[in-house]
Order: C-alpha cells, then structure tokens, then sequence
C-alpha cells in the first residue's frame, strides 16, 4: 500500500484548498489513477485538514507513486514545486498504519473528534462506487473501521470536546464573556454544522440564525434545537445582526468577500463582529481579516484551541496507539497469507492433477464399470490424501515461525515441481476469503 497526501502539520490551509478535491470530481480522479499501470485500486480522502490518496500497487512503487503525483498535481495543473516540501510518501506498514490512526481520530488535529471516521467510511464507499477498491485496500479499510470502533469502544479518547465545530464554539465563548445572550448565524447545515449546532446547544446559546443553500435542510437543523433558518439571500441582513458567525459550507468560493464585509461594518455601527470560517476551502476571503471590526478565524487558528485537548488524552492516546498497531499485525499477517497463496494454490493444483490423472488411469484399467457414486467417493478420498498430505507444507508457508519465507517459499516449489509461471494461476482474486 501506498498513500501520498497532506494534512495540517504539513500545509498551510492555502496548500490544502488548492489540493482539495471536489466530490464530484472523486470517482473520475479514481478510476484515470487505476487507469495507469501499476495502480491496482485506490481511494481518496479530501477533508479540511488533510487529502490523501491511498492505492494498492502492482509492480514499481516507484512507478506508482509518480503516478500519483501526476494525476493529483500535474493532471490539475498544480505545481510539484509548490507542493513538494507539503507531500508525503507512506509505503507498507507505514502506510497501513497512518490509515488506521486516521480512522481512529489520533492524526486529527482535535484528536478524539468523530467525524473523521464518517469521512474515511464515505471515501471508501465512493471508491467502491467508483469500482477502485478490490480485496486488499478493502480489508485495509475494514480493519481500519473495525480499530477505530475498538479505540472508541475501549479507551477515553472520545470524551470532552471532539470536534472542529465543538473547537469553534469553544473559541467563541472565549472571546465573549456571556456566550449564550450572543446572536449567532451558523452557516450551513452538513456535518460539521450539525457538530457545531450540537455544542451551541449545550452551551445553553439559544438566539441562532442557520442558513444554507438548500433551505430545507436549513428549516431540519434549525427545527431539531429551536432556532430560526434563514434563506442564504438574505446572509447581508443576517451579517449586520450577528456578533458571531460560524462558516462551514461546501462552497467552492467565498461567500464573505472584503467587498461584503466592509458594507456590512457601518451598518452594523461598527460593532466588534467575529467569524470563524471551519470551511475548505475558506468561506471567507482572507483579506476579511484586515478590517478593524471584523475577527475572523480559519480552521489552522483553531489548533491552539485544541492543544489543551490533546494534553487530556495522553493516556487515552496510548491506550489507542496500542490498540491500533495490535490491528496492524494483524494486516501485516494477512498480507503475508496473501504473498504465500500463489504458491498454496499452485502446489494444490499442480498435486491434484496428479491424483486425478492417477485415479482416471486405475479407473479406465481397472474398474472401467464402476457406479458414480462409488466414482465420486474415491474422487474424494482422493482430494482429502492430497490436502493431508500437503498440510505440512501449506501450515510452514503460513506461518513461517521465524523461517525465512523467502527460502521456504523457494524449497516448496523445489520440492514440488512448480516453477514461477505456475504462479499466475494462483494468484489471489477480489472475490477470494482471506487465508
């Protein structure tokens, strides 16, 4: 497995929007990718803090991993030398590894937050749908899910506040001394809006506005805590009455630029008026920040925030880690079942030709006019002397015990006559159980 990406300890949020990929623009970017030689499956994870695209390799890494650069950064005429002190390159276990921690919230910046497992399961699902995830990043994924319910199920790391949109509230409830007598506008209604609401609520805060550009699920979030949804036609009139503003829709653009903002400032009488932009990419054009009123705070400010959070899950966090390389070992094993199956299946197949070719010739001599039951019945004594007497060999190649696998592997095929382009045959496909 191979993984190449960025996240929020390595780029700036101006590298992460440009690297972003839109939803609409996933299954496309997954199938070209699985399109070039040497990519077998892939996925891609595209969140406010990080993107990554995972990949199972067929041949060169190295030739892979071009070919992830090509089609993420040239592809989308992005530049490798903007980029190139922002990537990086995960291989094998490391790269195992680095998922499942993803999975279970301990690479997030507000480690513990929930939603990162929702939107590792979705760019799994949308790779599915794409017709990229075969059996080995399938099971990678499946484990990944299954350590992540083991580090919420068995450890602390989800207690206290979990979430970019709990972060964001946390913030603003500093910066007033009286939170819940604020008037506060929460754009958009997706996930992380449904987070923030979620803390809002508990912070007692009950005069919000929530608007959004499909109405509807604007009147659903709004209804479910007693607040009032407004059209996103009227985002002017709501910024003049807000004193907090949380942003966290899809949009491609901004939808605060400098020239609304500044509008805004007089009518508002100059009223301190503090927004904080949750969004990748950013709802709120940078330049915003630059006017006296106007506090305006992006996902990157909130790490600060989040750093008291990370101090209280020290123990949770090793009890995680613990539990996540326990699963890992567990991949690891499975892989290497999968690198001895050619090999299993071609000795099984190559031994069963045999007692079949054998059995036919002692049939046809000697007892051309046996019944098809008594047939079927020596067909299957036949398959059951083979598998017991190969039983020795596929348990060594199993489970090497401190063997070297390579050479066991090698004495094997020495031993029974199966040469490498026997192999093929036994090569493991999507619809086959694990060893």
């Amino acid at each position: 497995m191979v993984i190449l990406g960025l996240n929020h300890k390595t780029a700036p949020l101006e590298r992460r929007e440009s690297f972003a990929v839109a939803s609409d623009d996933v299954a496309g970017l997954l199938q070209g990718l699985c399109g070039r030689s040497g990519v077998a499956e892939a996925a891609l994870l595209s969140t406010c803090n990080r993107v990554e695209a995972y990949a199972v390799v067929d041949g060169d890494t190295d030739v892979a991993i071009e070919h992830l650069c090509a089609t993420l950064l040239d592809d989308r005429e992005l530049s490798r030398a903007a980029f190139e002190k922002c990537l990086y390159v995960l291989q094998g276990t490391e790269a195992i590894h680095h998922l499942l921690r993803v999975a279970s919230s301990l690479d997030s910046m507000v480690m513990g937050e929930p939603q990162i497992l929702g939107q590792v399961k979705e760019a799994a699902q949308n790779a599915r749908a794409a017709g990229t995830v075969g059996m080995r990043l399938g099971r990678i994924f499946d484990s990944a899910f299954t350590a992540a319910k083991a580090v919420r199920t068995h450890t602390q790391i989800g207690q206290a506040v979990v979430s970019i949109g709990s972060v964001a509230a946390d913030l603003a409830a500093r910066i007033f001394d009286d939170l819940a007598s604020c008037r506060v506008l929460l754009v958009g209604a997706g996930k992380m809006a449904e987070a923030t609401a979620r803390s809002l609520s508990a912070a007692g805060i009950e005069r919000v506005y929530v608007t959004n550009r499909s109405l509807d699920r604007a009147v659903s979030l709004a209804q479910r805590y007693g607040w009032r949804a407004r059209n996103i036609s009227e985002l002017e009139e709501l910024l003049v009455e807000a004193d907090v503003v949380i942003m966290s829709t899809g949009a491609r653009r901004p939808l605060i630029d400098t020239k609304l903002a500044r509008r805004v400032v007089p009518m508002r009488k100059y009223r301190p008026l503090f927004i904080v932009d949750i969004a990748v990419p950013r709802n709120v054009e940078a330049s915003v920040s630059e006017i006296d009123t106007i506090y305006l705070y992006n996902v990157d400010d909130l790490e600060s925030v989040s750093q008291g959070n990370l101090e209280n899950r020290k123990d949770a966090a090793s009890q995680a880690e613990a539990l996540v390389r326990e699963h890992v070992e567990a991949i690891q094993a499975w892989s290497e079942g999968l690198k001895v199956q050619p090999t299993l299946a071609a000795i099984r197949s190559r031994a069963d030709s045999i007692a079949r070719a054998e059995l036919e010739k002692t049939l046809a001599r000697a007892l051309p006019d046996l019944d098809d039951g008594s047939r079927a019945a020596l067909e299957k004594m036949a398959g059951s002397m083979v598998a017991k007497l190969l039983h020795p060999t596929m348990d060594a190649l199993r489970n090497p015990n401190g063997r070297d696998p390579e050479a066991l592997l090698d004495t094997a095929m020495l031993l029974h006559g199966v040469a490498p382009t026997d192999l093929s045959a036994g090569k493991p496909t999507d619809s086959e159980e694990a060893p």
